[in-house]
Protein backbone atom coordinates (compact mmCIF):
# COMPACT_ATOMS: atom_id res chain seq x y z
CA UNK A 1 0.00 0.00 0.00
CA UNK A 2 1.47 3.41 -0.96
CA UNK A 3 2.65 5.50 1.96
CA UNK A 4 1.07 8.87 2.65
CA UNK A 5 3.08 12.04 3.24
CA UNK A 6 1.88 14.52 5.85
CA UNK A 7 2.67 18.19 5.25
CA UNK A 8 2.37 20.90 7.90
CA UNK A 9 1.75 24.16 6.08
CA UNK A 10 2.21 27.77 7.04
CA UNK A 11 -0.83 29.59 8.36
CA UNK A 12 0.21 32.87 6.75
CA UNK A 13 -2.32 32.59 3.93
CA UNK A 14 -5.48 30.48 3.55
CA UNK A 15 -4.90 29.17 0.00
CA UNK A 16 -1.36 29.84 -1.24
CA UNK A 17 0.43 27.05 0.70
CA UNK A 18 -1.71 24.33 -0.89
CA UNK A 19 -1.37 25.85 -4.35
CA UNK A 20 2.40 26.12 -3.99
CA UNK A 21 2.79 22.41 -3.16
CA UNK A 22 0.64 21.37 -6.12
CA UNK A 23 2.58 23.63 -8.50
CA UNK A 24 5.97 22.33 -7.34
CA UNK A 25 4.92 18.72 -7.84
CA UNK A 26 3.46 19.55 -11.25
CA UNK A 27 6.68 21.26 -12.32
CA UNK A 28 8.64 18.10 -11.59
CA UNK A 29 6.07 15.78 -13.17
CA UNK A 30 5.34 13.98 -9.90
CA UNK A 31 1.98 12.23 -9.81
CA UNK A 32 0.13 12.08 -6.52
CA UNK A 33 -3.24 11.52 -4.92
CA UNK A 34 -4.45 14.25 -2.60
CA UNK A 35 -5.88 12.31 0.33
CA UNK A 36 -6.89 15.13 2.63
CA UNK A 37 -6.77 18.90 2.93
CA UNK A 38 -7.23 20.44 6.38
CA UNK A 39 -6.34 23.54 8.35
CA UNK A 40 -2.59 23.92 7.64
CA UNK A 41 -2.60 20.24 6.73
CA UNK A 42 -2.14 18.49 3.39
CA UNK A 43 -1.87 14.70 3.03
CA UNK A 44 -0.64 13.26 -0.25
CA UNK A 45 0.23 9.84 -1.62
CA UNK A 46 2.96 10.65 -4.14
CA UNK A 47 4.61 8.39 -6.68
CA UNK A 48 8.14 8.72 -5.39
CA UNK A 49 9.83 10.75 -2.69
CA UNK A 50 9.05 14.44 -2.41
CA UNK A 51 10.76 15.41 0.84
CA UNK A 52 13.96 16.73 -0.73
CA UNK A 53 12.09 18.62 -3.41
CA UNK A 54 9.77 20.40 -0.99
CA UNK A 55 12.48 21.14 1.57
CA UNK A 56 14.59 22.88 -1.09
CA UNK A 57 11.83 24.75 -2.92
CA UNK A 58 8.73 25.41 -0.82
CA UNK A 59 8.27 28.70 1.01
CA UNK A 60 5.00 27.95 2.78
CA UNK A 61 5.61 24.36 3.89
CA UNK A 62 6.99 24.05 7.40
CA UNK A 63 7.77 20.34 7.67
CA UNK A 64 6.56 16.92 6.64
CA UNK A 65 7.11 13.21 6.64
CA UNK A 66 5.49 9.80 6.56
CA UNK A 67 2.03 9.72 8.12
CA UNK A 68 1.96 7.02 10.80
CA UNK A 69 -1.59 7.37 12.06
CA UNK A 70 -4.57 9.60 12.63
CA UNK A 71 -6.53 9.76 15.87
CA UNK A 72 -9.59 11.57 17.12
CA UNK A 73 -9.57 14.27 19.79
CA UNK A 74 -9.33 12.03 22.84
CA UNK A 75 -6.51 10.30 24.66
CA UNK A 76 -8.30 7.00 24.20
CA UNK A 77 -8.30 7.46 20.44
CA UNK A 78 -4.64 8.53 20.46
CA UNK A 79 -3.62 5.44 22.45
CA UNK A 80 -5.63 3.16 20.19
CA UNK A 81 -4.02 4.68 17.11
CA UNK A 82 -0.53 4.37 18.63
CA UNK A 83 -1.14 0.69 19.35
CA UNK A 84 -1.82 0.14 15.64
CA UNK A 85 1.38 1.88 14.42
CA UNK A 86 4.31 -0.30 13.36
CA UNK A 87 7.12 1.28 15.36
CA UNK A 88 9.77 -1.07 13.99
CA UNK A 89 11.61 1.75 12.20
CA UNK A 90 12.66 3.06 15.63
CA UNK A 91 14.50 -0.14 16.54
CA UNK A 92 17.77 0.65 18.34
CA UNK A 93 17.50 4.36 17.55
CA UNK A 94 16.93 7.54 19.54
CA UNK A 95 13.71 9.47 19.12
CA UNK A 96 11.82 12.45 20.47
CA UNK A 97 8.14 13.41 20.41
CA UNK A 98 6.82 16.92 19.91
CA UNK A 99 3.19 17.99 19.59
CA UNK A 100 1.81 21.12 17.92
CA UNK A 101 -1.67 22.60 18.17
CA UNK A 102 -3.04 24.52 15.20
CA UNK A 103 -5.07 27.49 16.41
CA UNK A 104 -7.31 26.36 19.29
CA UNK A 105 -8.22 22.84 18.22
CA UNK A 106 -8.62 20.50 21.22
CA UNK A 107 -7.51 23.31 23.50
CA UNK A 108 -8.20 21.18 26.56
CA UNK A 109 -5.37 18.80 25.72
CA UNK A 110 -1.99 19.20 27.44
CA UNK A 111 0.67 18.91 24.78
CA UNK A 112 3.24 17.44 27.16
CA UNK A 113 0.77 14.77 28.24
CA UNK A 114 0.11 13.93 24.60
CA UNK A 115 3.84 13.72 23.86
CA UNK A 116 4.46 11.41 26.81
CA UNK A 117 1.57 9.14 25.85
CA UNK A 118 2.91 8.72 22.31
CA UNK A 119 6.44 8.11 23.55
CA UNK A 120 5.28 5.52 26.07
CA UNK A 121 3.44 3.66 23.29
CA UNK A 122 6.73 2.72 21.61
CA UNK A 123 7.49 -0.92 22.65
CA UNK A 124 10.54 -1.16 24.91
CA UNK A 125 11.52 -4.36 23.16
CA UNK A 126 12.66 -2.28 20.19
CA UNK A 127 15.55 -0.83 22.17
CA UNK A 128 14.61 2.72 21.13
CA UNK A 129 15.66 5.49 23.53
CA UNK A 130 14.11 8.89 24.11
CA UNK A 131 16.40 11.85 23.38
CA UNK A 132 14.78 15.27 23.36
CA UNK A 133 18.01 17.05 22.48
CA UNK A 134 19.20 15.68 19.15
CA UNK A 135 17.25 12.50 18.41
CA UNK A 136 17.80 10.50 15.25
CA UNK A 137 14.07 10.61 14.56
CA UNK A 138 11.40 13.11 15.56
CA UNK A 139 7.88 11.82 15.99
CA UNK A 140 5.44 14.66 15.52
CA UNK A 141 1.82 15.06 16.53
CA UNK A 142 -0.25 17.84 14.98
CA UNK A 143 -3.71 18.75 16.27
CA UNK A 144 -5.84 20.25 13.51
CA UNK A 145 -9.58 20.15 12.92
CA UNK A 146 -11.01 17.03 14.47
CA UNK A 147 -7.84 14.95 14.31
CA UNK A 148 -4.44 14.29 15.82
CA UNK A 149 -2.01 13.45 13.02
CA UNK A 150 1.08 11.46 13.97
CA UNK A 151 3.99 11.43 11.55
CA UNK A 152 7.70 10.75 11.38
CA UNK A 153 9.43 13.97 10.44
CA UNK A 154 11.32 13.57 7.20
CA UNK A 155 12.23 17.19 6.52
CA UNK A 156 11.90 20.78 7.65
CA UNK A 157 12.29 23.89 5.53
CA UNK A 158 14.81 26.63 6.27
CA UNK A 159 12.35 29.45 6.82
CA UNK A 160 15.07 31.63 8.31
CA UNK A 161 16.77 31.78 4.91
CA UNK A 162 14.04 34.09 3.64
CA UNK A 163 14.57 36.41 6.59
CA UNK A 164 18.30 36.50 5.88
CA UNK A 165 17.50 37.53 2.28
CA UNK A 166 15.11 40.32 3.20
CA UNK A 167 15.28 43.19 0.71
CA UNK A 168 16.97 45.70 3.02
CA UNK A 169 20.04 43.45 3.31
CA UNK A 170 20.78 43.79 -0.42
CA UNK A 171 22.99 46.38 -2.13
CA UNK A 172 20.01 48.04 -3.85
CA UNK A 173 16.69 48.61 -2.12
CA UNK A 174 13.43 50.15 -3.28
CA UNK A 175 10.21 50.41 -1.24
CA UNK A 176 7.25 48.22 -2.08
CA UNK A 177 9.07 45.05 -3.14
CA UNK A 178 7.66 41.69 -2.11
CA UNK A 179 9.37 39.76 0.65
CA UNK A 180 11.53 36.80 -0.51
CA UNK A 181 9.09 34.23 0.86
CA UNK A 182 6.23 35.57 -1.27
CA UNK A 183 8.52 36.05 -4.27
CA UNK A 184 9.45 32.36 -3.98
CA UNK A 185 5.77 31.41 -3.94
CA UNK A 186 5.14 33.39 -7.14
CA UNK A 187 8.01 31.63 -8.89
CA UNK A 188 6.80 28.23 -7.72
CA UNK A 189 3.26 28.97 -8.88
CA UNK A 190 4.61 29.49 -12.39
CA UNK A 191 5.47 25.76 -12.28
CA UNK A 192 9.02 26.06 -13.57
CA UNK A 193 11.79 23.59 -12.78
CA UNK A 194 15.59 23.65 -12.80
CA UNK A 195 17.06 24.66 -16.20
CA UNK A 196 13.74 26.15 -17.37
CA UNK A 197 13.74 29.68 -18.76
CA UNK A 198 12.01 31.88 -16.20
CA UNK A 199 10.97 35.44 -17.05
CA UNK A 200 10.08 38.42 -14.86
CA UNK A 201 9.07 41.23 -17.26
CA UNK A 202 8.83 43.82 -14.44
CA UNK A 203 11.84 42.65 -12.47
CA UNK A 204 12.36 45.75 -10.32
CA UNK A 205 15.15 45.09 -7.82
CA UNK A 206 15.45 41.43 -8.85
CA UNK A 207 13.67 39.62 -6.02
CA UNK A 208 11.92 37.08 -8.26
CA UNK A 209 15.11 36.49 -10.24
CA UNK A 210 17.01 35.72 -7.04
CA UNK A 211 14.49 33.09 -5.97
CA UNK A 212 14.31 31.51 -9.42
CA UNK A 213 18.07 31.38 -9.92
CA UNK A 214 18.56 29.88 -6.46
CA UNK A 215 16.33 27.01 -7.58
CA UNK A 216 18.39 26.47 -10.73
CA UNK A 217 16.22 28.24 -13.29
CA UNK A 218 17.67 30.28 -16.15
CA UNK A 219 16.31 33.60 -14.91
CA UNK A 220 15.79 36.64 -17.14
CA UNK A 221 14.48 40.01 -16.00
CA UNK A 222 13.31 43.09 -17.87
CA UNK A 223 12.54 46.56 -16.56
CA UNK A 224 11.72 49.90 -18.13
CA UNK A 225 13.67 51.76 -15.43
CA UNK A 226 17.43 51.58 -16.00
CA UNK A 227 18.06 52.19 -12.30
CA UNK A 228 16.15 49.02 -11.51
CA UNK A 229 18.07 47.02 -14.09
CA UNK A 230 21.39 48.12 -12.61
CA UNK A 231 20.09 47.57 -9.08
CA UNK A 232 18.82 44.09 -9.94
CA UNK A 233 22.17 43.24 -11.47
CA UNK A 234 23.95 44.27 -8.28
CA UNK A 235 21.47 42.34 -6.12
CA UNK A 236 21.70 39.10 -8.08
CA UNK A 237 25.49 39.27 -8.18
CA UNK A 238 25.46 39.88 -4.41
CA UNK A 239 24.24 36.27 -4.08
CA UNK A 240 26.63 34.95 -6.72
CA UNK A 241 23.84 34.46 -9.26
CA UNK A 242 24.11 34.88 -13.02
CA UNK A 243 20.82 36.28 -14.34
CA UNK A 244 20.00 37.87 -17.68
CA UNK A 245 18.88 41.49 -17.37
CA UNK A 246 17.45 43.70 -20.11
CA UNK A 247 16.53 47.37 -20.13
CA UNK A 248 13.25 47.69 -22.00
CA UNK A 249 9.49 47.25 -22.11
CA UNK A 250 8.61 43.92 -20.52
CA UNK A 251 5.36 43.63 -22.46
CA UNK A 252 6.93 44.11 -25.89
CA UNK A 253 8.04 40.51 -26.44
CA UNK A 254 11.79 41.01 -26.01
CA UNK A 255 12.08 37.41 -24.83
CA UNK A 256 10.57 35.16 -27.48
CA UNK A 257 9.95 31.96 -25.49
CA UNK A 258 9.72 31.21 -21.78
CA UNK A 259 8.74 28.17 -19.74
CA UNK A 260 7.21 30.26 -16.98
CA UNK A 261 6.57 33.87 -15.99
CA UNK A 262 6.09 35.39 -12.55
CA UNK A 263 5.92 39.09 -11.86
CA UNK A 264 4.58 41.83 -9.63
CA UNK A 265 3.85 44.73 -12.02
CA UNK A 266 4.07 48.34 -10.81
CA UNK A 267 0.70 49.43 -9.47
CA UNK A 268 0.99 50.29 -5.77
CA UNK A 269 2.31 53.16 -3.74
CA UNK A 270 5.86 54.18 -4.58
CA UNK A 271 5.77 52.59 -8.05
CA UNK A 272 5.54 54.01 -11.54
CA UNK A 273 3.67 52.58 -14.51
CA UNK A 274 5.39 54.91 -16.95
CA UNK A 275 2.15 56.82 -17.47
CA UNK A 276 0.21 53.73 -18.53
CA UNK A 277 -3.12 52.79 -16.94
CA UNK A 278 -2.85 49.72 -14.73
CA UNK A 279 -5.61 47.98 -16.72
CA UNK A 280 -3.66 48.50 -19.96
CA UNK A 281 -0.44 47.35 -18.28
CA UNK A 282 -2.07 44.08 -17.17
CA UNK A 283 -3.63 43.57 -20.61
CA UNK A 284 -0.23 44.04 -22.25
CA UNK A 285 1.29 41.59 -19.78
CA UNK A 286 -1.37 38.96 -20.52
CA UNK A 287 -0.95 39.43 -24.26
CA UNK A 288 2.82 39.06 -23.98
CA UNK A 289 2.44 35.91 -21.85
CA UNK A 290 0.09 34.40 -24.44
CA UNK A 291 2.67 34.98 -27.17
CA UNK A 292 5.79 34.11 -25.14
CA UNK A 293 4.88 31.11 -23.00
CA UNK A 294 5.38 27.65 -24.39
CA UNK A 295 2.25 25.48 -24.63
CA UNK A 296 1.23 24.59 -21.09
CA UNK A 297 3.46 27.31 -19.64
CA UNK A 298 2.15 29.31 -16.71
CA UNK A 299 2.19 32.90 -15.55
CA UNK A 300 1.67 34.06 -11.98
CA UNK A 301 1.12 37.79 -11.57
CA UNK A 302 -0.30 40.25 -9.08
CA UNK A 303 -2.69 43.11 -9.68
CA UNK A 304 -5.18 45.26 -7.80
CA UNK A 305 -8.23 43.02 -7.49
CA UNK A 306 -10.60 45.89 -8.35
CA UNK A 307 -9.61 45.91 -12.02
CA UNK A 308 -10.57 42.25 -12.58
CA UNK A 309 -7.16 40.92 -13.69
CA UNK A 310 -8.39 37.35 -14.21
CA UNK A 311 -11.03 38.55 -16.64
CA UNK A 312 -8.45 40.62 -18.52
CA UNK A 313 -6.12 37.61 -18.82
CA UNK A 314 -9.00 35.44 -20.00
CA UNK A 315 -9.96 38.00 -22.64
CA UNK A 316 -6.39 37.86 -23.94
CA UNK A 317 -6.58 34.11 -24.48
CA UNK A 318 -5.11 32.66 -21.26
CA UNK A 319 -6.80 29.91 -19.26
CA UNK A 320 -7.31 30.95 -15.65
CA UNK A 321 -6.25 28.27 -13.17
CA UNK A 322 -6.37 30.04 -9.81
CA UNK A 323 -6.96 33.40 -8.20
CA UNK A 324 -5.84 34.18 -4.67
CA UNK A 325 -6.52 37.29 -2.61
CA UNK A 326 -4.02 39.11 -0.39
CA UNK A 327 -4.79 42.29 1.52
CA UNK A 328 -1.94 44.79 1.38
CA UNK A 329 -3.52 47.74 3.19
CA UNK A 330 -6.97 49.25 3.56
CA UNK A 331 -6.99 50.72 0.06
CA UNK A 332 -5.34 47.82 -1.81
CA UNK A 333 -6.19 44.15 -2.06
CA UNK A 334 -3.81 42.24 -4.28
CA UNK A 335 -5.18 39.55 -6.61
CA UNK A 336 -2.68 36.81 -7.41
CA UNK A 337 -3.63 35.19 -10.70
CA UNK A 338 -2.24 31.95 -12.11
CA UNK A 339 -2.99 31.38 -15.78
CA UNK A 340 -1.83 29.01 -18.50
CA UNK A 341 -1.22 29.15 -22.21
CA UNK A 342 -3.23 26.38 -23.80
Amino acid sequence: MPKSTFLLLSGEHPTLPYAEVRAILRSEGISYVEKEKGDQVLILTPEGRIEGLLSSRAALVMEGGELLGRAGLSMESVMRTCSEIDWGFLGGRTFGVRATRIKRYWDGAELQTLEKAIGDAVPRSLGARVDLGRPEIWIRAVISGGSVYIFSRGFTTDRGAFVRRRPRTRPYFHPGVLEPKIARVFVNLSAVRSKDLFLDPFCGTGGFLIEAAMMGMDAVGIDLDLRMVVGAMNNTRFYGLDCGLVHGDGTSGIVKKADGIATDPPYGRGTSTGGERVEDLIRGLARMARDTLKNGGRICFASPSEIGPAMIAREEGLRILEEHSMRVHKSLTRAIVVAERE
